[in-house]
C-alpha cells in the first residue's frame, strides 16, 4: 500500500503533557516520516495547557464535544469522528479508543479500509478508576466489554503497547488470525540526558505522573515517612492532578508529618520535567498490583525517561514491567509496593551510590540500544508497511 491520507482519532484533549499526549505526537510522527497525509482528531486542548510542539506536518482536527457527563462526551465525540471521516475520505483509519472506533469501524467497512485499532487501555477496565460507579454498574460494564470484542473482531491490524497486554486482549475477544502487533513506548536519549547524583545519603527522590490511585502514590508517602526516620530524603511529585485529588494528597501529608519533605509541583513544561528528572537521585513508578496494571498490562512513559536519563529506578515487578527493565540490573523493585518495601529500597539506593549509578547506566544503555522514539517510529511505519498484505 502506498502512503496516502490516514485519519487518526483519539479521545484525548491534544496536545498535551500526558505519556498518551506523547505517544500520540510520536505515533503520528512516524506515519509523517513514512510519508502519510496525517489527520489527527482528538478534542481540543485543556484551557491553561502550555504549549505543546506538534509537527507541522500532522494536520490537527480539534472537534468539541460540549457535555459534562463523560459517557455523553464520548457519544459526541464519536459522532464528530464519523462526520468528520466522511468528509476526509481517508485510505487507512486508525482509532485509540472505543467510542471513536466504532465510528471509524463503520467507515472502514463502508468504503473496504484498512482498520487499525490501538490499545493502550481499554474502558471496561480503566473507567472504574476513574468513576467507582462503573465497577457496580455490571449491565454497563458488560456492555462495554461487548463493544470492545466487537471492535477487536472488526480490526485489520490491532496495535498495543505490552506483550502482556496482548495476550491481555486474546482474553477479551481478539481473534487467533487478526494480526496484532506490539509497539512499546519509548525516550528520546538526545532530550532525556543523564544528570548528576549527589554524595551523601540527603537522596533526592522524583515521581513524575499523574496522581491517579493506580500509580501508588499513597503508598510512596507512607514508605517515604518509613524511610525519613533513618535518612532525610526528600521527594519531588512532578504531575497534574485534579483539585480534589490535590487536596486528598495534601491532607494525607499533614497526617503523616512529611509536608516539609515533599513537593507538589502540579503539571511542568517538558523542559521543566526533563530538568526535574536529571536533578533527582532516584526516580520511582510504585505502580499497585491491581487489575489495570497486573492484568491488562501498561507500558509506563516514565520508566522509559528514567532510564533514558541515567537515573536510578524503583518500581513494582510487574510482567509489563519487566519487559522494560530487569531486576537488580536496570532497576529495583518490589513485588508489592507496601510501604516498608519501599522504604527498605529507598534506603538501600540513597545509602549506594555506586548502585544508583551502576543502574543508571545499564539502563541508559538498554534505551540507546533499542528502545527510542526512533526505534518505535520505524516499528510502527514497519506495521503499515504490512497492511498492503
Amino acid at each position: 500500500m502506498k502512503p496516502g491520507r490516514v485519519a487518526f482519532a483519539a479521545f484525548e484533549a491534544f496536545p498535551n503533557r500526558k505519556g498518551a499526549g506523547r505517544r500520540i505526537t510520536q505515533m503520528t510522527m512516524a506515519l509523517a516520516d513514512a510519508g502519510w497525509d496525517v489527520h489527527l482528531l482528538t478534542l481540543p486542548p485543556r484551557s491553561g495547557e502550555p504549549n505543546v510542539q506538534v509537527d507541522p506536518r500532522i494536520t490537527l482536527h480539534p472537534l468539541r464535544a460540549h457535555a459534562d457527563n463523560y459517557l455523553e462526551r464520548a457519544l459526541a465525540f464519536r459522532s464528530q469522528v464519523a462526520r468528520r471521516l466522511r468528509t476526509l475520505a481517508p485510505d487507512v483509519v486508525h482509532v485509540r479508543g472505543v467510542f471513536e472506533g466504532q465510528a471509524a469501524a463503520s467507515e472502514a467497512e463502508r468504503r473496504g479500509l484498512p482498520f487499525v485499532f490501538e490499545v493502550n487501555g481499554l474502558p471496561s477496565v480503566e473507567l472504574r478508576y476513574h468513576y467507582p460507579a462503573v465497577g457496580r454498574a455490571q449491565p454497563f460494564e458488560a456492555r462495554l466489554r461487548r463493544m470492545e470484542a466487537d471492535l477487536l473482531g472488526r480490526a485489520t491490524q490491532v496495535l498495543t503497547q505490552s506483550h502482556h497486554t496482548l495476550d491481555f486482549l486474546r482474553d477479551r475477544g481478539l481473534p487467533e488470525g487478526t494480526p496484532a502487533s506490539v509497539v512499546p513506548n519509548g525516550a528520546d536519549p538526545l532530550v532525556w540526558t543523564p544528570g548528576r547524583t549527589q554524595d551523601g545519603d540527603a537522596a533526592r527522590v522524583l515521581y513524575a505522573g499523574t496522581l491517579s490511585a493506580w500509580q501508588g502514590v499513597a503508598e510512596l508517602l507512607m514508605g517515604l515517612r518509613r524511610a525519613r526516620r533513618e535518612l532525610p530524603l526528600t521527594l519531588t511529585v512532578a504531575g497534574h492532578a485534579s483539585r480534589r485529588r490535590r487536596k486528598q494528597v495534601e491532607r494525607m501529608l499533614r497526617r503523616l508529618k512529611v509536608a516539609d519533605a515533599v513537593e507538589l509541583t502540579g503539571a511542568l513544561t517538558p523542559e521543566e520535567l526533563v530538568d526535574r528528572v536529571r536533578h533527582a537521585d532516584i526516580c520511582v513508578a510504585p505502580l499497585r498490583r491491581d487489575v489495570r496494571n497486573r492484568v491488562q498490562g501498561c507500558s509506563p512513559i516514565k520508566l522509559f525517561e528514567y532510564m533514558a536519563a541515567e537515573r536510578a529506578i524503583l518500581t513494582t515487578d510487574l510482567d509489563c514491567v519487566r519487559e522494560i527493565v530487569t531486576p537488580e540490573q536496570t532497576a529495583l523493585t518490589v513485588h508489592m509496593p507496601k510501604p516498608s518495601r519501599l522504604a527498605e529500597q529507598l534506603l538501600r539506593l540513597a545509602r549506594d551510590a555506586e548502585l544508583r549509578t551502576r543502574l543508571g547506566r545499564q539502563a541508559r544503555a538498554v534505551i540507546t540500544e533499542g528502545a527510542t522514539w526512533g526505534h518505535r517510529r520505524r516499528a510502527l511505519a514497519s506495521v503499515y508497511d504490512q497492511l498492503s498484505s
